[in-house]
Order: C-alpha cells, then structure tokens, then sequence
C-alpha cells in the first residue's frame, strides 16, 4: 500500500467494521423475514460500498471477498423467489469470510506499525479505530449537550425576569454573569459541532491518487473552499457520497494519458473539489476535465435496461437523461468488474442526499469533463434558535449568534446609544434588514431587540419574542416553513 494511503487505515478499518455490521445486520433480519426485498438490497448496497473502499485502499482479498458477496447478493435479488435456507448459509458464510479477513489486514497493519520506525503515531491510529467507528454516539452525546444548554438558556430568561422584580445591584450582576457564561456555553457547543470541510478534501485527494495510480492513470487535485464549515454529522454523511463521486471520476470520467495526449489535453488530468458557503447551506462541487457525458448514450442504455418507456423516452431533455444515472441498477459497463458495472454507486448518492435534505445538479461537456454539485444543508441535526415574530412571519435565529434579547425601553435605548454600545443606524427590521425609524424606537411599551453577537452593535428589532426551540434541520425548519435568518451570512 502507498505511504500516502498509511494515515488512512484506521478509518478504513472503522468504516469498513461499518459496513460488515449493516450486512450482518440485513442478513439477520431476513432470516427472520426471508421475503422482505429491501433488506436484500441494503445489504447488497453495503457490500457494494465496502468493496469500493477496499479496492481504493488496496485491499484486494477483502475486495474479492466483498466481490463475491455482492455477486451473491446480485444473483439472490434477480431471483423472484424467497431466498432458501441454503442460500441465506451461503450468504452468512460469504459475510464471515469478510469478516475473517478483515480482522487479518487489521492485525498486520498493527504488526507493520509496530515494526515501522514511525511505530508509536502510526499504531496510535490504528488502535483509536474503535473510538473513530463511534462519531455517530458522539453526535447523539453533542445533541444531548444541545438540548442541555438550550434548557439551560430558558432557565436563565426565567432567573433574569425573576430578578427585574427584585431588582438590586447584586441581582443584577449575577444576572450578567449568568447570561455571559450561557452565552460562552452555547457558542463553545456549536463550535464543538462544527468543522472545516479541509481535512475531508485532503484525505480523497490521497486516496485518489491511489486509485488512479492502480488504473495507470495521472492527475492532480485541486482543492478550493477548504475552510467551509459543517456540523460534523454531515460530514459524516458525506463520506459514502464523495467516495462514489470520486471513484467515478477516476474510473469513468478520466481518461489515460496516452487517450488525453491523442485528444490534445494535458496527460495528467485534474479533479477539483470545491466548497462554497451559500445561506444556511453549503455547495460542494466535484468536477473532473475527462470525457464527459453523452446524454443521448445515457437515454438509451436507461431505455435498453428498461429503465425509461418508449414514451418518456421521447420527451426527455438532456438534463433529465443525466439524471438517469441516478436511478437504482443503471450502469452505461458493459461488464461487471471490482471498480464498476453494478449501477449502485450513484444511487447510493441520490439516497444519501434525501436524507439530509440534499440535492445533486449534474454538468458535463462531451471531451471538456463533468461537474457534480452537491448542495447540502451546513447542520443536520439539532440547532437551537430564537423564534421571533414579525407582522405575520416566524424567524428563527440561531442563539450561537445571539449576544442578548429583551425588551428594552425608550430610555434604556437612548442611554446606551449615548454611551457608543448601540447605534441606531444598527438597529435593523428583521424582515427588511432596514434601519428602524426613530419613532418606532420611542415606544413607551419597549422594543423587542435581538442583540446580534457579531458583527456587534448590530440588534433586530421584532414584534414578538416567542421562544428558544430546539429544530431538527433541516426537516422541522422546512415543515414549519420558519425561514433561518444566519447572521453569519447576512453580514459577510
């Protein structure tokens, strides 16, 4: 295995354990039900994906062996019957030779470690393994400390409205201090759930050049909007996506040397991985300069697969025919092989990015390349925001962002606007972003301000202020059409 792929092993091992847990786990479900399909096709798509990331890394008895389940599996899902007992033995078997030889490649990889000269940070990675296998239990806890700190905030609104009716210097000052530490808590646990896309790009474009290099094939990698942040969940949920993406950008969509050279392109060819910040939502591009895709080629393998009818077929654009691709058992391989010819892969992607509310815009110019846009909520999970009304409209800002909210009166305002830790100018409508007129600041009744933490001396003011509420995001913030006004974003 390349020294470059040697920082890499621990996940694969991790992620590789998986995949082998969501096989055995479809294997024990269909023996209880041996004529519920989908368990079939869940197995078959892990096995599927275990065999990408072996091949990628090298791994070729675990490849075959994964290979061979996957053939299995094919063969068993084609059939119309209910698997035989037989069948489901062979299937267990195939999944604990997997597992065999999976246990092996991780044993001699803590072998080689050991006898390496760079023996300590090399076996340390292969021993935290475990511990990378758990970033699922680690969300749930970084949830739970969500949802903790989210009570926590409530529990202080409530201290703070408690002491405005005993209102004492002292009061007033455990009131600051209590605010400014949940303020501090809540910006330390969203900082925690984020990270920069970076390390993802680093680690696939080692690994591409790998892959490429087992193809005999060359190229570069260019990476752009390497300091894009996501919760980590979702960059988990990334993970199965780029290396589908990825592996077919080498595998399909570029060409040999000696085929680049004939059709005047630079031998080596480039692979771009791009992210861009856009809202409250991140797009990741994967973009390759190879062959291209023929839409009229795809139109047609979907139609003779019987995939497409002849009258669809008929009223199909060529953006509609790319995103045939995506569609469960299509592949354009004439043969089936370790690196394609399942028609798995991109549908694999499709299902990943509905279920985190994503979505995938295709690109692609015969001989110039294709490009794979994957937009893609920043968060999936829980945010904690402040709801807030306006005229008719909800909003929902996220507290991480939030340095204060009240309601302030007249002279409260104009006090602190003389002291310089407020301007009017600043004081914006929420629905407008506009700055609010003098008069409407005159309120006897108070104005209802929520005091941004940056850029600071900036506040929206509101009609009403509803509440904290914990959202799953992206989906409860889609049902309860709230729309996520991000600070962040507003003022970049």
């Amino acid at each position: 295995m390349s020294a470059d792929l040697d920082k890499y092993r621990a996940l694969y091992f991790a992620e590789a354990q998986e995949q082998l847990v969501a096989i055995n786990r479809s294997l024990e479900a269909l023996a209880e039900a041996p004529q519920d399909r989908t368990e079939l096709t869940t197995a078959f798509r892990a096995a599927h994906t275990l065999k990408a990331m072996s091949a990628t890394m090298g791994y070729g008895e675990l490849t075959r062996a994964a290979h061979a389940l996957e053939d299995l599996l094919a063969r068993t899902r084609e059939q119309n019957e209910t698997p035989s007992e037989i069948t489901l033995r062979l299937l267990h078997n195939a999944a604990e030779d997997i597992n065999v030889r999976l246990r092996r490649a991780e044993t001699t990889a803590i072998i080689t470690a050991v006898e390496e000269p760079a023996a300590p940070d090399a076996l340390a990675q292969i021993l935290t393994s475990p511990l990378r296998a758990n970033v699922r239990v680690h969300q749930q806890d970084l949830n739970l400390l969500l949802e903790i700190v989210a009570e926590l905030a409530v529990s202080s609104n409530l201290l703070e409205h408690a002491a405005l009716e005993n209102k004492t210097t002292r009061t007033d000052a455990a009131v600051r201090t209590q605010r400014e530490l949940v303020s501090q808590v809540r910006r330390l646990t969203w900082q925690l759930n984020m990270a920069p896309i970076g390390p993802v790009f680093d680690r696939y474009a080692r690994v591409l050049q790998e892959l490429a290099r087992q193809q005999n094939k060359t190229m570069r990698v260019v990476t752009q909007g390497v300091d894009v942040e996501l919760c980590h969940a979702m960059l988990d949920e990334l993970n199965e996506p780029f290396l589908h993406l990825l592996r077919n950008a080498v595998t399909h969509g570029v060409e040999l040397p000696a085929e680049r050279t004939w059709a005047h392109k630079d031998p080596v060819a480039t692979i771009t991985l791009r992210a861009q910040r856009n809202g409250d939502r991140v797009l990741i591009q994967v973009g390759d300069d190879g062959r291209g895709m023929d839409a009229g080629a795809i139109l047609q393998a979907a139609y003779s697969q019987g995939l497409v009818s002849r009258e669809k077929r008929r009223s199909m654009n060529a953006r509609d025919a790319l995103r045939l691709i995506l569609l469960p058992n299509f592949s354009m391989s004439r043969t089936v092989t370790q690196n394609a010819g399942r028609g798995i892969g991109m549908s694999v992607v499709q299902e990943h990015l509905n279920a985190v509310g994503g979505s995938i815009e295709i690109k692609t110019e015969l001989g110039h390349g294709s490009i794979f846009t994957l937009d893609v909520p920043r968060l999936v999970g829980l945010i904690e925001v402040e709801l807030v009304r306006k005229g008719a409209k909800v909003y929902a800002i996220p507290t991480a962002q939030i340095q204060e909210t009240r309601v302030w009166l007249p002279a409260e305002i104009e006090k602190r606007v003389k002291s310089g830790s407020l301007n009017k100018e600043y004081i914006l409508d929420v629905e407008s972003l506009r700055t609010i007129h003098p008069h409407a600041l005159a309120n006897p009744a108070g104005v209802s301000l929520v005091e941004l933490a940056e850029p600071q001396g900036v506040a929206f003011c509101v009609d009403e202020l509803l509440d904290k509420a914990l959202l799953n995001y992206p989906f409860a913030v889609r049902a309860a059409a709230i729309p996520i006004l991000d600070p962040a974003v507003l003022f970049s």
